[in-house]
């Protein structure tokens, strides 16, 4: 069994490496803050940009996320504003750790499902929607797995509202049925 983004999945079912598949929803990206930071307002154009001036720094990853926000700093015009404060990580993970030992108004952007799950680090919202970017994943079964039976009944629970549920409180979003 897989759970990756659904294009991921697409491809590898193309290869007839993977059958079966459900999907799971989207995960989107939004603000991160250490715990005990304030939470800053990045709900719309206006108050994301007023968030960015006043962070202490600014940290993106060097996914393709991070470098969707680079175009957004440098559209709202912020580029040489924001380049002595811009920080990059190879991955989400490593980002959270860091804004989490930070002791300053640091602000973060990442995938929300990675956000939730960092310690010492809080989720802000979503970025606006004008430059929301939200990646759907899915599951598929691996052609071949030892234990098909198990697998497909794992993939009919994945489509159920108690799964949805609680990948729901992890931030994955759902489209309206």
């Amino acid at each position: 069994m897989v759970l990756l983004p659904a294009d991921m999945i697409a491809a590898l079912a193309a290869k007839n490496l993977l059958s079966d598949s459900v999907a799971l929803g989207a995960v989107g990206i939004g603000g991160v803050v250490r715990e005990s930071a304030s939470v800053p307002d990045i709900s719309t154009m206006d108050a994301l940009r007023a968030a960015l001036v006043a962070a202490g720094a600014v940290l993106l990853t060097h996914a393709p996320t991070g470098e969707h926000l680079v175009g957004v700093i440098a559209q709202l015009g912020l580029r040489d504003a924001i380049a002595p404060k811009l920080l990059r990580f190879d991955t989400s993970t490593k980002l959270n750790i860091h804004l989490a030992a930070r002791g300053d108004n640091a602000l973060g952007f990442g995938p929300e499902t990675e956000i939730r799950a960092g310690q010492g680090v809080r989720w802000t919202g979503d970025v606006p929607d004008e430059i929301q970017i939200a990646l759907p994943y899915a599951a598929a079964m691996v052609m071949g797995t030892p234990n098909e039976a198990a697998a497909r009944k794992l993939l009919a629970f994945l489509g159920t509202p108690q799964a949805r549920a609680a990948f729901a409180k992890t931030g994955v979003k759902f489209a309206a049925p």
